[in-house]
């Protein structure tokens, strides 16, 4: 009977808002079925930028798309701000939701999926990156390409087209460039390309002779659950999958990163869901909360710089995912932060409490009765470590400690009947980072929270008329909040990203979708800092327009 097998504290400026609100404005109109971006563009110095295309009007079906790429000739730098600016937009038609990369030098620029269309939409939409961070790559020539994997045929026609380009804003005064990462190591493909781990045993991996004065590393990770993990945060225990008539692999999933086969890092998992996905009218026009542009997980790695610098002829930086059940979509980059006042840095990991492998807890109340299914199963997870090392650089030694509390839960209430399907999630994934770097200049401290609450209630129920009634509700949020203290000076930062969405289709025998109704959601951005103005944005829908 089971559908799912055929488908599946932040202050707001006033002020900034409208502002923001203006510069984009064509693409939120009320009434609009069109894609409606909640994000607000990145913040772009008030000087004029150099622009190099990247591409122009590019078809995607299959195919990559090719890139050259040579840095702008009349701005060598040092940057304020570099921008990846990207419009993609597609005719109306029919077409599933499709996941788009772009690659330079192997690295990722942007990894993310699309908005579908229907025979009377043809939905575009506009999106920004800040790609500073990836300086060091973007200041020499590189090749390339964009895939964003497109398949018609008679019934799937849409095409996708897309343009992108990157605005370089030359340093001032006013905008002084920030410290970058002085080399970008992806992982990824050969020549770019996501990798695809299919258990918790395959890996990607970076192994590769790395500088020999490294003083500081991080390494930025996309976790995309496709094919069986597109919704994993679903699935239970196997040996419970065919009573609970859902995947398996259990609803705990994590990226575990190794240096050298040394436990190094643990990045939690972000829920995305796609434009298709459970019900794809919960996500028009307003998309779930990062769908079109994921953002990575940075995991810290600076403890173990002066091992990464120890000359060795190659070093391997490992990424798995934990209990993967094929499959997930892996790629990253490795920041490398390099001190030009030495030529070989020096040091050793002095403290390391990260276990291998997680424990999950899963704790079950189902009962039976004559056929009828009631009852929970929770799953919960903890990773509490610390890892710590020695840096001796041209500064001195330094102590850098990183320290990671995490707690997952998912909770899942089910009600199975011969007429009625119902699953209940709750699920919470909580991680909290502090990173201290002590040496003969005082300690610095670094400290982020992110919170990613998903809540999933999913009814089935059979209708007198032989059809089937699917009433999906998701509530979705990243919340992530920063402090850093730096030469004693405190700095804060918060955003909070979430939308909520509820539909009911009607399905018929064939699992066709016959009809809908009751759609409507809310989004809320929201940001604020103290260096930099805040950004505040409530959107609306019902009935797929934008109210």
């Amino acid at each position: 009977m089971r559908l799912r097998t055929a488908l599946l504290a932040s202050a707001v400026c006033l002020f900034f808002a409208q502002f923001a609100a203006a510069a984009d404005a064509p693409s939120l109109k009320v009434g609009s079925r069109n894609v409606a971006v909640i994000e607000p563009p990145v913040a772009h110095p008030a000087e004029a930028p150099c622009v190099v295309p990247l591409y122009h009007g590019a078809q995607f079906g299959a195919n990559n798309y090719d890139i050259a790429y040579n840095p702008p000739a009349n701005c060598p730098g040092p940057y304020a701000t570099i921008v990846l600016s990207v419009d993609i937009s597609l005719n109306k038609g029919i077409q599933y939701d499709r996941t788009g990369t772009i690659w330079l030098g192997g690295v990722p620029l942007w990894f993310g999926t699309t908005a579908e269309p229907d025979p009377k939409l043809g939905p575009s939409w506009h999106f920004e990156r800040d790609v500073t961070d990836y300086t060091s790559l973007l200041n020499s020539a590189q090749t390339g390409y964009v895939l964003i994997a497109n398949y018609t045929n008679s019934q799937d026609t849409s095409i996708i087209t897309s343009s992108g380009k990157l605005l370089f804003y030359p340093a001032t005064a006013n905008y002084p460039a920030p410290t970058v990462p002085d080399m970008i190591v992806p992982l990824a493909a050969p020549g770019g390309g996501t990798i695809g781990l299919n258990t918790g045993k395959d890996k990607a991996v970076i192994d590769q002779s790395l500088p020999t004065n490294i003083r500081r590393a991080a390494l930025d990770v996309y976790l995309q659950g496709q094919s069986n993990d597109e919704f994993w945060y679903t699935c239970v225990p196997n040996k419970l999958a065919s009573e609970l008539e859902s995947c398996g692999g259990g609803s705990f999933r994590e990226g575990e990163i190794s240096v050298d086969g040394m436990p190094a890092g643990v990045a939690p998992v972000f829920p995305w869901i796609f434009t298709g996905g459970i019900d794809p009218y919960l996500w028009a026009p307003i998309p779930g909360v990062q769908t079109l542009d994921f953002k990575p997980f940075r995991v810290e790695l600076s403890p173990f710089a002066g091992v990464l610098s120890d000359a060795l002829t190659k070093h391997k930086i490992t990424l798995q995912v934990h209990g993967a059940n094929s499959y997930f979509s892996v790629a990253g980059a490795l920041m490398l932060y390099l001190d030009s006042g030495v030529t070989q840095v020096s040091g050793s990991v002095t403290q390391n409490t990260l276990t291998a492998k997680p424990m999950p807890v899963i704790t079950k109340s189902l009962k039976t009765d004559n056929g009828d299914i009631t009852g929970d199963l929770d799953t919960t997870a903890q990773r509490n470590f610390t890892i710590a090392g020695t840096v001796v650089d041209s500064a001195g030694t330094e102590q850098v400690a990183v320290t990671q509390l995490g707690d997952f839960a998912n909770d899942q209430t089910f009600d199975i009947t011969d007429s009625v399907y119902k699953q209940l999630i709750s699920q919470t994934t909580d991680t909290a980072v502090q990173t201290t770097v002590t040496g003969s200049s005082g300690t610095n401290t670094y400290a982020r929270t992110y919170h990613y609450p998903l809540t999933v209630d999913i009814v089935e129920k059979f209708l007198t008329d032989g059809n089937l009634s699917l009433l999906s509700t998701i509530g979705q949020s990243y919340q992530t909040n920063g402090v850093t203290i730096v030469g004693g000076v405190e700095n804060t930062n918060s955003l909070q990203d979430s939308i909520n969405s509820q539909d009911k289709l009607i399905l018929n025998s064939s699992f066709q979708i016959v009809g809908h109704g009751g759609m409507q959601s809310t989004a809320n951005y929201a940001t604020s800092s103290s260096t930099v103005p805040c950004f505040g944005r409530t959107l609306t829908a019902a009935k797929n327009v934008l109210t």
